[in-house]
């Protein structure tokens, strides 16, 4: 029977909810993704880059950005900036124009589509004769002048886009004023560029593919003069600027965001900072500085940790707007790799001539690819950072101010725990360098788990406080302890009929038998339950009347849709996908001790008691864990996310965060509670005794899926307090707000077209209700769900002082027919033709 909703305080948890929840993507870091247009304005100090998908950016002074996006889904072409305006003009693939405005509103300015115009030509002239080539923005501020395929220039009013065809250069007058053997030798054809004559902005230069110029006055309507390809100094056709698109060589695996406020990373950015500052290759200013910044200075100091396919982490400033890079960290330098410059230098067997010796490695692609970053854990709190590589490599980190020259040590763990008839058909796992290694200031290894078989890490998770490092893979988890550098725990989650994890990241070989046995399992799925639904079918007929008639007259709360079983023997079903630590009440209600949790692919949830010796005992007495707890989900679904709640419902603490007096300590004294998280629904356990209290199942639409999950902190612009929920992720690109610890659906809204696997499965969250993802190989798109926090430009950009011209169309001289004095005459020819001839005249 359908649940109805209950209307008694709906008003009151509406405006709870627009207090604390508001959705918005606030600003996109990184390079514009395939720039296919620059523009410049010198007067406004700003840059404007168009893209192949149809966006415009903006961008001044640092904090000062600006975006756009066209309707149509085409390349921007061009970008031409209104002279001392804040104006500017796009022209895209399909030959229309568009006009766009910084237009000022509270002190802050906006960047607005105005206007767009396409050229009309006469009827049944061909295309090409209203194809735009070129364009100028006259300095005027009012004119634009269009150069075609077919050789037309149309002179345009702006901004209200106007034809002005009394004013149109055509091309037919411009070849009756020119030689008739050049006219009869070769066509013009189109107007590859168009410049306006800085000593009189009443006449302009036409440039022609064939090489013909020809400086046409305006006012007048005829040509000036002309120069063939034969007179120009050096003789070409006029060429058009080209601007390459740019991608970034390294593609983002996996990304982490953490706040680190004024702490251990400080000494490390003023550092940074200082060296920036001394190396500054400038005598002149920086031209692109453009705009005010009247954004509030950030209320913390965030980091954004990037991990890339070449085995680098990048450390990002992003507090602001702007994204700072602040250091690059680079785990190669353990191994021996494929791409090491220095290795097998000299092996060559002597006498052997020529002696060929390897020096160095150009190709930008030839990293090893095992190098890989799959996951990032840093503690904030104490300097220690983990990586996670693709060849099951997981590296221990400590930031140090100074070089120091260490051997990383190295445990080989086997996850397998010599099973027999299994087979790795996977990479070879990575050579650890055995001589000591030079480390720069910095994060420097010290110490290295290698699983095997080496297969990628899917999750990994750092104590800090308790000194251990988790990790999980395809087969299996384990615990490593890295004060006394020892393995503590080893447990297999591999099914044996998965042989899919045997077979590495890298093999695409698939078992036939395999697929024609989850084929079938398809197949007999589908007749299941088609012959439940022709036998349920009159049934379903009355249901979906009656309730047709009942949703006229009430509002239904939404129906959760049914979960369906899957089946054991499904892929990777001992794919390890989150690893949590928790200080709760495992074995009794008592007594709290440590204990490591982890979640599976299949379903599947294992916890494990830890006895962590005193603080005195630390270095002698070894961490001893055993098994305590196993869950399995009815439905099978993947885990992918695991929070223990305490006594008042509040997700327990970070490592050595209550100790650094940045949150408060847990509640030990109620009950604990274990949300298990899986793709399909989030479900709410007691603990000790691992009862099921409560569940939510998802309500989006079929076939939604929970991809990432996070804990935040919301709270409104007035109250100080701060609530917690969880974030939710789904793969139709949907954000969940869910709170806790009533595991209620808050507010949901569209974030991530469901098409974008990649920024689906890049996004990660922020303490404080932020997130970042992937929108293309070198961009990152940053939104807020809070009210409170949210990092966005407020800018302003004015117009220059200078005023426009009163009357442009008025001549600036009257000494000569054309209007132009014999001086200026004499110098257009003479840089026009020849240096030399200049020279002369001036002498």
């Amino acid at each position: 029977m359908k649940r109805f909703k209950r209307h008694g305080h709906e008003s009151q948890r509406d405006k709870h909810k627009q207090d604390l929840y508001q959705f918005n993507k606030t600003v996109e870091h990184g390079f514009p993704h395939q720039p296919s247009a620059l523009g410049f304005s010198p007067s406004l100090e700003l840059l404007a880059i168009g893209t192949r998908s149809g966006a415009i950016k903006l961008y001044g002074a640092p904090g000062v950005e600006f975006m756009g996006l066209h309707d149509e889904n085409a390349a921007v072409t061009q970008v031409h900036f209104l002279p001392n305006q804040v104006e500017l003009v796009t022209l895209l693939d399909d030959n229309s124009l568009h006009m766009w405005t910084l237009r000022a509103h509270t002190s802050m300015s906006e960047l607005l589509e105005i206007g767009r115009f396409t050229l009309s030509g006469p009827p049944g002239a061909p295309p090409s004769v209203t194809r735009v080539t070129a364009v100028l923005a006259h300095s005027s501020g009012e004119l634009l002048l269009l150069g075609t395929e077919g050789g037309h220039v149309f002179v345009v009013e702006v901004p209200g886009f106007r034809e002005l065809e009394e004013n149109n250069i055509s091309v037919e007058d411009v070849q009756k004023r020119i030689p008739e053997d050049y006219v009869g030798r070769r066509n013009l054809e189109c107007v590859e560029t168009l410049h306006e004559n800085p000593l009189n902005p009443r006449q302009v230069l036409i440039g022609y593919t064939r090489g013909l110029m020809v400086l046409w006055d305006l006012d007048r309507q005829r040509p000036i003069q002309h120069f063939l390809g034969t007179q120009v100094p050096y003789t070409c056709s006029v060429i058009a600027s080209l601007i390459n698109s740019v991608q970034f060589n390294s593609s983002l695996f996996n990304a982490v965001f953490v706040t680190w406020g004024n702490m251990i990373l400080k000494r490390q950015v003023a550092k940074h900072q200082m060296a920036t500052h001394l190396n500054c290759t400038a005598l002149r200013p920086w031209p692109i500085n453009g705009g005010q910044n009247f954004a509030p200075d950030p209320p913390q100091r965030d980091l954004l940790l990037t991990g890339h396919e070449d085995g680098t982490v990048r450390f990002w400033d992003a507090s602001g707007v702007c994204l700072y890079p602040m250091y690059k960290l680079s785990t190669a330098g353990a191994f021996l790799t494929d791409a090491d410059p220095n290795d097998n230098m000299n092996q060559g067997s002597e006498g052997e001539w020529p002696p060929f010796r390897k020096v160095g490695c150009f190709d930008p692609y030839s990293d090893d690819p095992r190098l890989g970053i799959q996951k990032i854990h840093l503690c904030k709190y104490s300097g220690y950072l983990t990586v996670a590589g693709t060849a099951g490599q997981i590296l221990v980190l400590e930031l140090n101010d100074e070089a120091a020259e260490q051997t990383v040590e190295a445990t080989v763990v086997d996850l397998l725990q010599g099973q027999e008839g299994f087979r790795w058909k996977g990479q070879a796992r990575l050579d650890v360098r055995e001589e000591p290694v030079l480390f720069p200031p910095g994060f420097q290894p010290f110490a290295l788990v290698q699983c095997q078989p080496p297969a990628v890490v899917t999750a990994i998770a750092l104590h800090s406080e308790w000194k251990m490092v988790a990790f999980g893979t395809s087969h299996g988890f384990g615990l490593y302890d890295y004060h006394q550098r020892n393995k503590i725990l080893v447990k297999c989650t591999l099914n044996p009929s998965d042989q899919m994890a045997l077979e590495g990241p890298l093999s695409r070989v698939k078992s036939i038998k395999k697929s024609l046995r989850q084929s079938f399992r398809r197949i007999r799925r589908s007749r299941v339950s088609m012959r439940k639904h022709h036998t349920n079918n009159a049934l379903q007929e009355i249901n979906n009347r009656l309730v047709a008639e009942a949703l006229q007259e009430m509002e239904l709360a939404p129906v959760q849709r049914k979960i369906e079983a899957r089946s054991s023997d499904d892929s990777f079903t001992g794919l390890v996908r989150t690893l949590y630590f928790a200080d709760t009440f495992v074995s009794d209600s008592s007594h709290s001790t440590p204990s490591l949790w982890a979640g599976t692919n299949g379903g599947a949830v294992f916890a494990h008691v830890l006895r962590v010796p005193s603080l005195e005992r630390r270095a002698e007495d070894p961490v001893v864990a055993h098994a305590a707890k196993e869950i399995q989900l009815m439905h099978r679904a993947p885990v992918v996310g695991l929070v223990v709640l305490d006594g008042k419902g509040a997700p327990l603490p970070e490592p050595l965060e209550v100790a650094h007096d940045l949150a408060r300590s847990p509640e030990m004294h109620g009950s604990h509670h274990l949300l298990v998280v899986s793709e399909e629904q989030l479900k709410l356990f007691t603990l000790p005794k691992v009862s099921s209290k409560s569940k939510l199942k998802l309500t989006a639409v079929d076939g939604s899926r929970v991809r990432r999950v996070g804990v935040a902190w919301f709270g409104s612009r007035t109250d100080e307090q701060l609530e917690s929920s969880l974030v939710v992720l789904t793969n139709q690109g949907e954000l969940h707000v869910i709170s806790l610890p009533s595991i209620k659906m808050m507010v949901h809204y569209p974030c991530i077209r469901r098409e974008d696997v990649s920024g689906i499965a890049s996004c990660v969250f922020t303490k404080y209700g932020q997130g970042f993802y992937l929108m293309s190989p070198s961009e990152f798109e940053r939104f807020s769900l809070s009210t409170r926090w949210v990092v966005e430009p407020r800018c302003l950009v004015e117009a220059p002082l200078q005023m426009r011209p009163k009357n442009p169309s008025s001549p600036i001289h009257r000494d000569q027919p054309d209007g132009v004095p014999t001086e200026h005459r004499l110098m257009e020819h003479a840089l026009l033709n020849d240096e030399s001839e200049y020279m002369r005249i001036s002498s």
